[in-house]
């Protein structure tokens, strides 16, 4: 099933290529909510198409030729991210040598896109709450009241209601923004999708780069199927532009994919998982691992042998049931990977990392 959506006001085209259940069953929902004018919430990893969806909204929407503007909350630092929402005036603050017209008055009539609207700060939600309600503002360092007209579609990767249960992201704002919620499985769910999303991309990406790429052999098509796809849609199209690259046929080999992928994780395949070097690098990052409880467990390099064990021998199954013990412990059914991360206080990276490891133990095997 491909879906194009075009959407004029942000001169943008884009197709939505999906055959499985679980995104059709989101363009279902976006074909309810576009022609609303309800706040959306999109929820899903990094990677997994969280804009086009948003632009979809947009598209549908009789907002559709006015302006559809983004906005990474996570990208712009934290002093600043109230001017850029809400603009400010001259003299507002040491560099403020002229006005400024802030997203929301830019979005005014159309659609105002926020992508990790977790990382905002605690200051500008509130001032974000109150646009949402009342669809009004003050820029920094002015009185005037500024009307608009503005439709908000947020984003994020993280679980919200944990984020207002850990008292990092306001309750009233959550509940403001989570009135249609529409969420993006990974792409490791929903594996039919992972074939018509390639072909897709070596079709667009193969004339970018003036080559005849015509299809994938079938040995290519079950090695793209049976890898994990960690950076969702986002991972499979770099892997699918560094195949074109790589590739001198008519169609990609599993050669060109699987030496791609490995490419795109030399960090990974490369680094000497048996060395003093990785110990010191990698696993100082549990130095401080807590129990679940939040207590400092009585013996902490037990813990941190126990995890350098599993990432060394173990195999998937082991390490998937330590982090579901983890997630039994925190009473957290819905505990995602950057909370099993953050509990470990390693980077999501590094958990992938171990995941990966183990997976290629578990084929050694």
């Amino acid at each position: 099933m491909i879906e194009k959506v075009i959407t004029q006001g942000h001169k943008v085209t884009r197709n939505i290529i999906c055959e499985s259940a679980q995104m059709q069953a989101a363009l279902r929902a976006v074909k309810r909510v576009a022609p609303t004018k309800a706040t959306v919430l999109i929820t899903g990893e990094t990677g997994v198409g969280k804009e086009i969806i948003a632009q979809a909204i947009h598209g549908n929407s009789p907002r559709r030729n006015a302006p559809f503007k983004i906005i990474n909350c996570g990208a712009i630092a934290s002093e600043l991210i109230q001017s850029e929402l809400f603009g400010h005036e001259r003299g507002a603050f040491t560099t403020a040598i002229r006005r400024h017209h802030g997203i929301f008055e830019q979005a005014n009539g159309g659609t105002l896109f926020l992508d990790e609207v977790a990382d905002m700060p605690p200051e500008a939600q509130a001032k974000f709450l109150r646009v949402l309600e009342q669809q009004e503002f003050s820029p920094l360092g002015s009185e005037e009241v500024i009307k608009v007209d503005v439709r908000v579609i947020a984003a994020t990767n993280v679980n919200l209601k944990m984020a207002v249960n850990k008292r990092m992201f306001r309750e009233d704002l959550y509940y403001r923004l989570n009135l249609f919620r529409i969420q993006i499985p990974p792409l490791r769910y929903r594996r039919s999708d992972i074939v018509p999303l390639a072909l897709s991309f070596s079709s667009e990406l193969s004339d970018a780069y003036n080559k005849s790429i015509t299809g994938i052999t079938p040995e290519a098509v079950s090695y793209l199927q049976n890898a994990n796809w960690y950076g969702n849609a986002r991972e499979l199209r770099n892997v699918i532009e560094t195949a074109i690259i790589l590739s001198d046929g008519e169609k990609l080999g599993k050669e060109e994919v699987e030496t791609a992928l490995e490419n795109l994780n030399e960090h990974d395949e490369n680094a000497d998982l048996n060395s003093a070097t990785f110990r010191n690098s990698d696993l100082r990052e549990i130095e401080h691992l807590n129990e679940p409880n939040g207590n400092l467990p009585t013996t902490p390099e037990d813990a941190k042998e126990k995890l350098w064990k599993l990432v060394q021998t173990g195999t998937i199954s082991e390490i998937t049931a330590y982090i579901t013990r983890m997630r039994y412990e925190m009473e957290k059914s819905d505990c995602s990977k950057q909370d099993i991360a953050k509990r470990l206080q390693i980077s999501v990276p590094t958990l992938d990392k171990y995941r990966a490891l183990a997976e290629d133990n578990t084929k050694k095997s």
